[in-house]
């Protein structure tokens, strides 16, 4: 019996966008997978930890460099993408002043916080992380606006095969430290930047067909630079949630207790990373849909995500199985001074589906056009997190911190679970009246 599939070109758009981003991300997973193992065999758990912490901080400050451009070009572009001009160019502006500045006055209290950290590799990789990965942020928010998909995932993978190469750059060198890797990373992070937008150009003629260009006059609701930062601000606002739910353990963790502590957390949780990557695809590749939906209102952004939704708890529940079943093979694969990691992952596994989870409620929000509300109790949920690491950290060591990810997690799934619950009820009272 012979199944006759269709070409990918005649799939449901969605779909489409869909298997780009998960051809682009399996890719990514396993170069990252490679990028891991060996950066933490490279590094060791001390430098490990140290590199962790420093990019966890840069991770957390980034959503301040862009200031909301990339998920605000998403959704507006989403919904109109003729309405393009001047707002590309003005987000990259914006995340290009901002992202430097934070950058500089980020690192000397950064140092102050790790001293045992080279003052040079905390630049280096605060410039990479805050400033240069900004500017790429916007340019995937826009292009995810007008489904650039495949750009989306190209620029991803991208970034991990550089990555990789130049961890084995530094392993031909014969030479290891912080310094060096931190030297290698931002100058392959610049590197990429500009590629990514010599790229772009290139493709000026086609971009210019679906109204994306950098010239003509700025659409009346943005015609205030502060307005487009203000109304960005909202955005901002949950991506540092969502960020600092990721991050902000890796950030106190070599401060409140030890870089080795650090290291063997930092390993478990980008082990996490590598196996939520197949759900976030699915998710990113629905944003644009969800949003068109979300014009209409809550119910309606909810009603496009059931099969959504269904399909990230399935997986959530399947890869938290795995992880724990599969963590004995941690210490094999990454060395013997690893093996504390593989009861991390442990105690970390459930927090794969968690995210997953909150990840979907957040965007069928930010679909609707609730993100201020998303937003205001995101930051609660981090003020949580980030009371309980304080706590528990200092006598608990990464047990802590895998307890409070875990608590703000739960926290966070059921207040937004609420949220659109509340949302949908509200709506269809009116709609009845």
């Amino acid at each position: 019996m012979v199944t006759w599939i269709p070409p990918i070109h005649r799939w449901p758009k969605v779909w489409q966008n869909a298997s780009w981003m998960m051809l682009g991300n399996g890719l990514r997973l396993a170069i990252s997978a490679c990028y891991f193992i060996g950066l933490a065999r490279f590094l060791g758990p001390d430098d490990f930890g140290l590199f962790s912490g420093i990019l966890a901080c840069g991770v957390l400050a980034s959503p301040f460099a862009c200031l909301g451009q990339p998920d605000l070009l998403t959704q507006h572009l989403s919904r109109d993408p003729q309405d393009s001009q001047g707002l590309w160019a003005k987000g990259l502006a914006i995340a290009a002043v901002a992202g430097l500045i934070l950058a500089l006055l980020l690192w000397m209290p950064l140092m102050v916080w790790l001293p045992e950290a080279d003052p040079g590799a905390v630049g280096l990789l605060i410039l990479a992380e805050v400033w240069l990965t900004s500017l790429q942020h916007v340019q995937k928010g826009a292009l995810t606006g007008l489904e650039r998909i495949p750009a989306v995932a190209v620029i991803d993978t991208g970034m991990a095969a550089g990555r990789l190469g130049i961890l084995l750059l530094a392993w031909l060198c014969n030479r290891q430290g912080l310094l060096l890797w931190s030297g290698l990373y931002a100058a392959m992070t610049a590197v990429a930047v500009l590629l990514t937008a010599a790229w772009i150009r290139s493709l000026r003629d086609e971009q210019k067909a679906v109204g994306l260009t950098f010239s003509g006059e700025i659409p009346p609701l943005f015609e205030q630079w502060w307005h487009q930062i203000k109304v960005g601000w909202e955005f901002a606002v949950g991506m540092i949630a969502i960020r600092t739910f990721a991050e902000l353990d890796k950030l106190l963790l070599p401060r409140l207790a030890s870089a080795a502590q650090g290291g063997i957390y930092s390993a478990a949780y980008r082990v996490i990373n590598i196996a939520q990557t197949p759900v976030i695809a699915l998710i990113t590749s629905s944003f644009a849909d969800i949003c068109r939906a979300g014009e209409s209102g809550i119910r309606s952004a909810w009603n496009h995500c059931h099969r959504l939704c269904a399909i990230t708890v399935v997986y959530g529940c399947g890869v938290t199985g795995i992880l724990m079943l599969g963590s004995r093979l941690l210490p094999w694969i990454l060395g013997p001074e690893y093996g504390e990691t593989a009861v991390a992952l442990r105690w970390l596994a459930a927090v794969a589906g968690l995210e997953g989870i909150h990840l979907l409620l957040s965007v069928v929000l930010l679909g609707a056009r609730q993100q201020r509300t998303r937003g205001y109790w995101q930051v609660a949920a981090v003020g949580l997190n980030g009371l309980l690491n304080v706590m528990w950290i200092p006598e608990l060591g990464w047990r802590g911190a895998a307890l409070a990810t875990l608590t703000a997690e739960i926290f966070l799934v059921l207040a937004l679970a609420g949220l659109i619950l509340i949302g949908c009820r509200q709506e269809d009272t009116t709609s009845d009246v």
